[in-house]
């Protein structure tokens, strides 16, 4: 640790120590601001958290939306007689009730259709009825009427309604449908994006609060369970709490929006944070015993501080690569995360070692079964590291080789794409849409911006419609087509215009509410393709095809076509994440690897990047084996995984590095460190697996199986920190003595510093610290002494 560091350090501590009450003041006001500024906090839409709506595809998205896309609810009724004359009558007095409705222009069903037909009267005989439904283009009456036992109802909006004006109109739409009079054993349903999109925004908000609430509770059984052999055990729980409110209030200032990132990322700063403020009181707590309470924050502060600083940074590296996917939701999740970490080491750091002050701290008696569980527990840590020291290469070449394996089988891992899991599966709209889906019908067009000069030439429109026939021949799962060209032949008996003068007239014939949806002046319009239900494996490489003959039949020159609309969303999403999944691991590693060697400029720097390599590949190992798939959210798992696993591996070494400055050589001071500060390594794993195990209760599948990923992170973090991470500081051991060694045979001075030395009989004398009884020498004599020293006989023994 450098000068300048230590002296910042110095100073926090004589200031925590002079001024602990005018810490906790400000700390005060800072918490008040920011309860504040959280109130400020945006909630995103599912649109806002899938497309960067500043890129290209999210300016053509929105363009789209606004300018030619329609959007509309979607009823779905379900009777034994989908088109009897009753239902139909009733239809159309709904649709008289939500026109009056503002920003509602009416609703198209089979009611409508036949009622348009018949002259603006719906027929009383049951056999008109059916004879004009026959006279139904057949691609329209499998919209409207899907199965024998159900028909939809479309209800759109008028073009340009705002997203929040859209949400105001639900419950308006819901009141008409619950006082409707409806013949028996008819049901009527509400779906559609904005439907969906509005249970899916208020299902998340709640889930969150019963999710951190959950957390907490888990959080404080584990944390009281283990930590109570400490006075004020509570006390990470208080710190952690104020530390996220510092951290709601970040995002609220920083206009940080919430999404389901958000989400993901409030249980892992849960457990991060606690591990903060768990780390300073047990250090704390062990000064204390032999210190004044003055010094005992100045030797906390200035040992703990930096040691959980540095490997705060080095977490946030692993967040930090996740800002490569252009996906808004993974960077809230890593913004989020990067904030709160910040904001909990802070609260930590000042808020724990004030209110010791002020509360003039007193440690425990050192008794108790929970007291004598821990010291046997540090015992057992002791006797592991021993055992890990004696067999260290085996257990290096066994992790490597489990690890590298799972990383080379990561990218076969596949991703959830199903949008169906994104949302709880009770959700009524979600319900309704797979009602839709299962007799094969898709409620999500696949639209196609046009962009051009003048989409209106001639040229351009049969471009239009050759594509759109193209494509609807080409392949299966493509239903129908409609577009400006379509609507052009659908008023022009047939067929389209031969010159561009009989096109100018048939255009101006057809009302503009009907080519709105087709056409925004002349330099925009839209096909829309009506697919299949289909996974959506099949929608991406549909998409993929799709453009592929764009690029293929070459349209006008000027012209360009992109896929856009909620197709286009979702499957974009997937495609984003799996594109970047690995390359944000492997940055996260980059990342890692050069902070540690610029942080601390020794070759020690590097001996976590083992075990976290490890643990990264033994986390995609055990998905493999368990069957488990990524999701949106999990697939940030690499690099989450580099994060938290740096954080246990960075303390290991950091207490390793403190133990060797203060006298202790070898394999003594690798047992030390873990011996202390392995206990409340475990203990604050624990907690975060504790938190993180709430995100299991989520009634959301893309958080509960992150959920479940990411306890199976914290616990390979927790296993690899006390077994590999001394493992490779013993191998770094043995090469530095082979390096001075060599220095020595060369004629060059042997370093004499104590904690530089490294033992010649090592494996020797590992066994001779603190075991009863006493081991054999590698001559057959008892080791006299219980302490390694830097200077041995010829045995390896301490003379």
């Amino acid at each position: 640790m450098s000068s300048a560091f230590e002296s910042v350090y110095n100073t926090i501590a004589e200031v925590i120590i002079r001024w602990p009450r005018g810490v906790i003041a400000v700390m005060i006001l800072l918490l008040l601001a920011s309860a504040f500024f959280a109130t400020t906090i945006y909630q995103q839409t599912i649109t806002e958290e899938y497309l960067d709506m500043n890129a290209d595809d999210g300016i053509r998205y929105t363009m789209y939306n606004e300018r030619l896309e329609n959007d509309a609810f979607v009823l779905v009724i379900q009777t034994s007689e989908p088109t009897k004359q009753t239902l139909l009558h009733a239809l159309l007095i709904l649709d008289r009730e939500f026109s009056e409705l503002d920003y509602i222009t009416g609703t198209t069903s089979v009611a409508t259709v036949i009622r348009d037909a018949a002259g603006g009267v719906l027929p009383h005989n049951q056999e008109v009825i059916d004879t004009a439904i026959t006279l139904i283009p057949e691609e329209s009456r499998a919209k409207l009427i899907p199965d024998r036992q159900m028909t939809l109802a479309i209800i759109s909006i008028e073009q340009g309604t705002p997203a929040d004006v859209k949400y105001t109109l639900i419950e308006p739409v819901k009141t008409i449908l619950a006082n409707a009079d409806l013949p028996p054993g008819v049901s009527i349903e509400l779906t559609g994006t904005t439907p969906y999109n509005a249970e899916f925004v208020e299902a998340g908000s709640s889930s969150a609060v019963v999710l951190i609430l959950g957390a907490f509770v888990l959080m404080f059984i584990v944390i009281r369970l283990l930590f109570s052999s400490m006075r004020y055990w509570f006390m990470p729980i208080i710190l952690l709490m104020v530390g996220l409110t510092y951290c709601f209030g970040m995002m609220g200032l920083l206009k940080v929006p919430f999404n389901d990132g958000a989400t993901a990322a409030f249980p892992v700063l849960l457990g991060l944070g606690i591990d903060y403020a768990v780390q300073y009181h047990s250090r704390f707590d062990e000064e204390r015993r032999n210190h004044s309470i003055d010094d005992a924050i100045r030797n906390t502060v200035r040992n703990t501080g930096p040691a959980v600083l540095l490997a705060m940074f080095a977490t946030s590296m692993g967040f930090i690569a996740i800002f490569i996917v252009p996906v808004p939701m993974m960077k809230t999740f890593a913004a989020v995360s990067l904030i709160g970490v910040s904001c909990c080491y802070i609260t930590s750091l000042f808020g724990f070692h004030s209110l010791m002050k002020i509360i003039g701290y007193e440690p425990k008696p050192a008794e108790g079964a929970l007291t004598a569980m821990m010291a046997g527990y540090g015992k057992l840590l002791e006797k592991v590291v021993r055992v890990v020291i004696v067999i260290a290469v085996p257990i290096l070449i066994v992790s490597l080789t489990i690890g590298v394996s799972g990383l080379l089988i990561d990218s076969t891992i596949p991703i959830d794409t199903d949008t169906s899991k994104m949302g709880p599966p009770t959700l009524p709209a979600q319900l309704t849409i797979n009602k839709v889906q299962n007799t094969g019908t898709s409620l999500t067009p696949f639209p196609l911006y046009i962009i051009g000069s003048d989409v209106t030439d001639l040229t351009v429109i049969s471009w239009i419609d050759r594509f759109g026939s193209y494509e609807v021949l080409q392949y299966q799962e493509i239903t129908s087509h409609s577009s400006i060209a379509t609507l052009i032949r659908e008023y022009n008996r047939g067929e389209l215009p031969m010159t561009q003068g009989d096109l100018d007239t048939v255009l101006d014939l057809i009302p503009p509410e009907k080519v709105n949806p087709y056409l925004f002046g002349r330099t925009e319009s839209a096909i829309s393709f009506q697919t299949a239900s289909i996974s959506m494996d099949q929608q991406k490489a549909l998409m993929t095809a799709v453009c592929d003959d764009i690029r293929w039949m070459s349209p006008p020159p000027g012209v360009e076509l992109y896929p856009t609309g909620d197709f286009y969303l979702y499957t974009s999403l997937m495609q984003k994440i799996e594109s970047h999944k690995d390359l944000m691991t492997l940055l996260g590693f980059i990342l890692i690897f050069f902070y540690l060697l610029f942080a601390y400029r020794k070759l020690v720097a590097v001996t976590p990047v083992f075990p976290i390599v490890c643990i990264v590949g033994w986390n995609a190992a055990a998905i493999s084996a368990l069957g488990l798939h990524y999701n949106p959210i999990s697939a940030c798992l690499g690099s989450m995984t580099i994060g938290i696993a740096a954080q246990y591996t960075i303390l290991i070494m950091e207490r390793y590095m403190e133990e060797v400055k203060g006298g202790l050589i070898g394999s003594a001071a690798i047992i030390s460190a873990v011996r202390k500060i392995g206990t409340s390594v475990t203990v604050s794993g624990l907690v975060t697996a504790s938190g993180f195990s709430a995100l299991m209760l989520s009634d959301f599948p893309l958080i509960s199986s992150f959920g479940l990923l990411s306890v199976m992170t914290v616990i390979f973090s927790l296993i690899g920190a006390v077994t590999v991470m001394p493992a490779v500081l013993c191998l770094y051991e043995k090469m530095q003595s082979r390096i001075a060694g060599r220095l020595s045979r060369g004629g060059s001075t042997p370093d004499t510093d104590p904690a530089r030395v490294i033992l010649s009989a090592q494996r020797y004398l590992i066994i001779c610290h603190d075991r009863t009884p006493p081991l054999l020498c590698k001559g057959g004599r008892i080791c006299p002494s219980p302490q390694p020293c830097p200077v041995h006989d010829q045995d390896g023994c301490c003379p």
